[in-house]
């Protein structure tokens, strides 16, 4: 390619993962003289509507009934006919198809599931690539489409589970999850905790609240860290402002509790911090990875996120506690000094540093 190659980029704002992946690779091109590359959220673009109302679900049904998402993610996850691909990845593609003929890219990626350029390529037989990136550590059968030209993925399992799906292995490469660069130029402890006001040598847990989005259980979880675990507690709430609100209140007069509410420095918070608390995203697992952040996973949502959880459970990166009885255990593990150094070894193995540099270097071929 050359650097003034029209990069098209699509994701969608359901959880910050797959923008966050966009933003790095767009990082990258940019890094590398490429002046024209865009980032799409096509969903929200062609449908608003519809996004908006998918987005409230999905958040609404992760927080207060993960069983139908679980369910739903379940009954979604089989291999569909042609015909019901073809009407799923469609979403979409009629705005798609004016944008090709105003300005048509010389390359698409994909980090979300909604494929329409895929799609749109095998109903116009255009040759634009097409690049999926897929930003967790398990497969669902709704990022595969027979007319992706490159799959890019996080791990060996799951290029085969890619290659059972029927994608030919030439046109799986295993990168790692890419990530944006500021989580190669973190500056020290030390230094970040005097900007932030924090004593350097305490014990600090990160909890990624916001996630959780219940106050009820945010508090919970909290009550159980505070009452078994020797550390002070970064919360990020997120959007969630009500949440936020609700826990000042909650703690004001604790010290040992620092609220934060969106924040985009999380890779400083995780370089003050001993431990993560969290769900798990194929994101934010990555970024505790890339920081070498012992975590724990807690109550990981049933689909792709009980998926990365067991994945990474399974190769030593991660502790999960799926009920507040098994969380105190799983902290105490992570926090002592083998079972930190036994799970940032195992993160060191996994992680994959040149992840973006990888993937971009490919397409500039």
């Amino acid at each position: 390619m050359k650097p003034e190659s029209r990069i098209a980029i699509v994701y969608s704002k359901f959880g910050d993962g797959h923008l966050k992946v966009a933003q790095a690779l767009k990082q990258s091109f940019e890094s590398h003289g490429y002046r024209n590359v865009r980032l799409y959220d096509l969903l929200e673009e062609t449908h608003p509507r519809l996004n908006a109302v998918s987005r409230r679900f999905y958040l609404k049904s992760a927080s207060y009934a993960p069983r139908v998402y679980g369910f739903i993610y379940r009954a979604t996850n089989v291999k569909p006919s042609r015909l019901v691909s073809r009407l799923f990845h469609s979403v979409g593609m009629k705005r798609l198809r004016e944008e090709w003929a105003r300005e048509r890219p010389d390359l698409v990626i994909h980090t979300f599931p909604l494929l329409a350029a895929d799609e749109l390529r095998y109903k116009l037989r255009h040759d634009i690539p097409t690049i999926t990136v897929i930003t967790d550590y398990v497969l669902h059968t709704r990022w595969v489409h027979r007319n992706t030209s490159m799959y890019f993925v996080g791990c060996e399992s799951l290029k085969r589970s890619l290659s059972a799906a029927g994608v030919p292995a030439s046109k799986i490469a295993v990168t790692g999850i890419p990530l944006r660069e500021a989580f190669r130029q973190t500056r020290s402890r030390e230094e970040l905790c005097r900007q932030y006001k924090l004593e350097a040598d305490r014990s600090r847990i990160l909890m990624m609240a916001g996630a959780y989005g219940v106050q009820t259980s945010v508090k919970a979880i909290m009550d159980t860290v505070l009452a078994n675990a020797d550390s002070d507690v970064i919360v990020v709430c997120g959007k969630n402002a009500k949440l936020k609100r609700s826990l000042e209140a909650e703690y004001a007069s604790s010290s040992r509790v620092t609220l934060i509410g969106y924040a985009d420095h999380i890779h400083e918070l995780m370089a003050m911090s001993d431990c993560l608390l969290t769900k798990a995203g194929g994101i934010t697992l990555t970024e505790a990875m890339a920081m070498s952040l012992p975590t724990v996973v807690y109550r990981p949502l049933p689909g792709q996120e009980r998926g990365n959880a067991e994945y990474l459970s399974a190769m030593g990166a991660v502790r999960v506690a799926y009920r507040i009885e098994e969380l105190a255990l799983q902290l105490r593990i992570a926090l002592s000094k083998d079972g930190a150094g036994r799970m940032k070894e195992a993160m060191r193995s996994l992680y994959r540093q040149e992840s973006v540099s990888t993937i971009a270097s490919r397409l500039y071929r």
